[in-house]
């Protein structure tokens, strides 16, 4: 429910890992065999002279130092920009308020917000006496034109997902009335270790 770029983290993931496996297999191989060794030596040694010879011939004017290094600092700063831009967008769309609307109703007009802790609490009051659920966790995502809900339900070993999903759909929905607001609503049951060994016990 938020404009995260999943396929673009999926495919840098892959052209990482891609990369590290193959830096990987070379110091391996480097390391023990000795003939790839003296190839890579061989090899690194051509490459270090040509480096050489194209630094010497992009020197600038007047200058001991070529302009490719320039060049090299401008993509770097590039490399930086888009790796704060990357980190900036993900999770993009995750709110604070499920509700903020200003209201100008005479005599008293104002703004009216209620958080996603109010919409948590207020699903932890609806099935507060259910025995089946260890914990409740609510997340507001900015969606246009309302906002969106997601509700993380973890529930005991053996609970029934079919009723409870449905439990927890009619809970949010009764929650939205109350409210005033409708909008998408995404229930993820989570089921981990704290579902074996959790004691028997009533959400508060």
């Amino acid at each position: 429910m938020n404009r995260t770029p999943r396929l673009l983290n999926r495919i840098l993931l892959a052209v990482l890992g891609l990369a590290l496996l193959v830096c990987g297999a070379h110091m391996v191989l480097a390391a023990l065999s000795p003939g790839y060794a003296d190839g890579w030596r061989q090899v690194a040694g051509q490459l270090g002279a040509r480096t050489n010879e194209v630094l010497a011939a992009t020197t600038l004017p007047g200058q001991r130092e070529s302009w490719m290094w320039i060049l090299i600092s401008a993509l770097l700063i590039c490399f930086i920009l888009l790796t704060l831009w990357w980190i900036a967008v993900q999770g993009s769309g995750r709110g604070g308020d499920y509700v903020s609307a200003y209201f100008d109703d005479e005599p008293l007009p104002g703004r009216v917000e209620i958080s996603q802790n109010a919409v948590e609490q207020a699903l932890r009051h609806v099935l507060g006496r259910r025995h089946d659920i260890i914990s409740i966790g609510v997340s507001v995502w900015v969606l246009e034109p309302e906002a969106g809900l997601r509700i993380k339900i973890q529930p005991r070993k053996g609970t029934a997902p079919g009723p409870l999903g449905r439990e927890v759909a009619r809970a949010a929905k009764l929650v939205q009335q109350s409210m005033g607001v409708s909008g998408p609503v995404v229930v993820y049951l989570a089921v981990g270790t704290r579902s074996r060994f959790a004691r028997v016990e009533r959400v508060l």
